[in-house]
């Protein structure tokens, strides 16, 4: 394998990793639940997020998107995964865009508050 080939495959299998640890967090999951829940040994998605297994093979992938709800090019970063929250996102970011800027002030600040107890005066 040429260096050039080595370092596409430890790209790709860093954005899988990426991928599967963002929607863990998404999905509020554990890695030992997910293992269960996709049927592989119970430190199979802990292995794979300490970097100990590099290039899972692609029955555990297809295994890791079923318990995931979605399609393993989404793990595999071919596609991104459409999610009900993106759209509210997009809504939020259209509207936060359509204000002026004293509103939008207003409404971080208002946001901060509510989301942050911390910032509260």
């Amino acid at each position: 394998m040429s260096v050039i080939q080595q370092g596409a495959t430890e790209d790709r299998s860093e954005i899988f990793r990426t991928n599967l640890l963002r929607l863990l967090k998404e999905r509020k999951i554990s890695a030992a639940a997910l293992s269960r829940k996709a049927g592989l040994n119970m430190r199979a998605v802990k292995d794979i997020e300490e970097r100990r297994a590099n290039s899972p093979r692609i029955v555990t992938v297809f295994k890791l998107a079923e318990a995931l709800d979605v399609g393993p090019e989404v793990l595999l970063g071919l596609k991104t995964c459409h999610c009900a929250h993106d759209d509210y996102l997009s809504a939020a970011e259209r509207f936060f865009s359509s204000l002026s800027g004293d509103q939008r002030e207003l409404v971080a600040a208002a946001l901060v508050q509510k989301v942050d107890p911390m910032y509260r005066e």
